[in-house]
Order: structure tokens, then sequence, then C-alpha cells
């Protein structure tokens, strides 16, 4: 019998400090790779509309590293970013993005990008009621927009979620330009719980909080138990936050793994000159 791999002294069993490694490289590496891309765009004297997950990061990556064979993951749109976060070659996106003649990059476990947003989560729910039929173990990540539903779309998706008790795990996004007055309200959650969902809401920029919030859900919806929805929350740059609960989501975890001395200065100097090289053209 093989031998139980030992953690690092103090830390959390439940978020390794290998997962928190793991999240802050893949958060840094989709950054990185959307910067240069639109380096790279401005330098040929092209306004192309290029998708960006900034500021949703710490969402995206958390969510991913806790995936397993069956997942399946629904989103608002095909962005360069999350296909680097699940494990495509940043060469590649970088070469489809930037080339004069536009290529997607697929990534695997995506589901079809619909633009309607109502549309696109009712083919999830198709999606997972055949997992469920066929005895699967999978989970579909389900993201959302802010503001792409109504109140009464809510109540058609999730209802039917929380009837045949759907492995979905809905994610209402941050963001990822600006603020708005209430997206530190939890006002989906409500909705979620008039559903029978349950509902959680997270702080968007906490990377640690995200990958136990979502621990935690996909545990119980492996478990056969239904939906649930987690409602990410974004505050004003000078409202309630200060100096130490930064607004960026790579700066919040770099402070968090500084501060509990998981990763040295050198470490983080590593990291970026790798998210920098691996981009270098060949």
């Amino acid at each position: 019998m093989a031998a139980k791999e030992k953690g690092e002294p103090g830390e959390n069993p439940l978020v390794p400090n290998a997962k928190l490694r793991a999240m802050y490289v893949a958060m840094l590496e989709a950054r990185t790779l959307e910067e240069t891309i639109q380096k790279r765009l401005r330098g040929k004297g092209q306004k192309r509309r290029t998708v960006s997950i900034r500021g949703q990061e710490a969402v995206r990556a958390s969510t991913v590293l806790q995936l397993e064979a069956d997942d399946l993951i629904s989103d608002t749109e095909t962005s360069a970013g999350m296909a680097s976060i699940l494990g495509v070659d940043g060469n590649a996106l970088l070469k489809a993005y930037t080339s004069s003649k536009p290529a997607k990059v697929m990534a695997d476990r995506l589901l079809p990008a619909i633009q309607d947003a109502e549309e696109r989560l009712s083919m999830t729910l198709g999606a997972a009621l055949a997992l469920k039929t066929q005895s699967r173990k999978g989970v579909i990540i389900a993201y959302i927009q802010k503001d792409e539903l109504s109140a009464a779309a809510w109540a058609r998706i999730l209802g039917p979620a929380a009837r045949y008790e759907l492995p979905v795990i809905f994610i209402l996004l941050p963001r990822t330009a600006g603020y708005k007055k209430g997206d530190e309200v939890p006002a989906t959650v409500k909705l979620a719980g008039k559903a029978g969902v349950p509902g959680m809401p997270v702080d968007a920029c906490d990377a640690v909080a995200l990958y136990r919030v979502t621990q935690e859900s996909l545990g119980r919806t492996r478990g056969s138990d239904g939906p649930v929805l987690i409602e990410c929350l974004s505050w004003r740059s000078h409202g309630s936050r200060t100096q130490t609960a930064p607004n960026d989501p790579i700066e919040h975890l770099k402070l968090f793994l500084q501060g509990r001395r998981i990763s040295t200065p050198s470490w983080f100097r590593q990291v970026d000159v790798a998210a920098h090289r691996r981009l270098k053209r060949k």
C-alpha cells in the first residue's frame, strides 16, 4: 500500500499549498497571455475585440483545479484566458488570437458558447440530465455574467435544476470592467433560495475562499444532492477594501501566499519570468 503523501508543515489539508501555488500560476499565466495578445494586436494596428477574463481569474482557476474526468463547463464566451487555465498551450493561443485570420482554439470540457443566456443554460440542464441519467459522476460548471438573466429567467432555469436534482454548479461571475451599484449585494442568492437551490456569496477576489466554496459545492453535487449557486461579489476600488485586501485577485492571492510564508519573493519572480517566457515567439 502506497504511503500517504505528507503535506507541508502548518498547511490547511483542505487547501494544500501546492494547489494554492498552482492557482496563482494559472491565474498569472492567463493574465499574461491576455495582455500579450492585446500588445501584439496594438502593434499590428488592429482594434479587434477579444474577450477578457480579467478580474475573474480567481473564480475560474479555483474551479478548474478541482475538475474530474466527466466534468464539463458552460461558459459565456470563448476566451484565450480561460483556455489557458484549462491547459491549452499558450503559444497556440497567442498565434490563434493574433494572426491575420483569427482561429478559435477549443479547450476540452467546454460546451458550445451560445450567446443567449437562457438558451445556453437550458442546454446545460439537458447535458446535466444526461450525465445523471447515465449514472456518471460528472458535474457541469455553468458560468453566468451579471445581468444576463432576469429574475423570471432565473426561476425558469433554477426551478427544473432543483426539481430534478441536476449536477450543476451555477457561478455568477464578477464584472470584467468596472463596478456597478449593487455588485456587492447577493441578490441572485435570494432568487436561488426561492427556487430551492442553495446559494453562497463569496468574494470574487479571494481565491482561497472560492476554492473552499467550490470544494464544498462539488462535494454536495457529486453526492447527488442537486445544484448549487455561487454568487461572486465585488466592491468599489476605494470602498470597503484597504491596501491589505487588494481588488485584483492575483495581488490578493500573492499577498496571502506571502503573508502565510507559502511562497517566497524569488518564487514569484521565477513564476513571472516563466509566464512571459512561455509566450516567446518560436
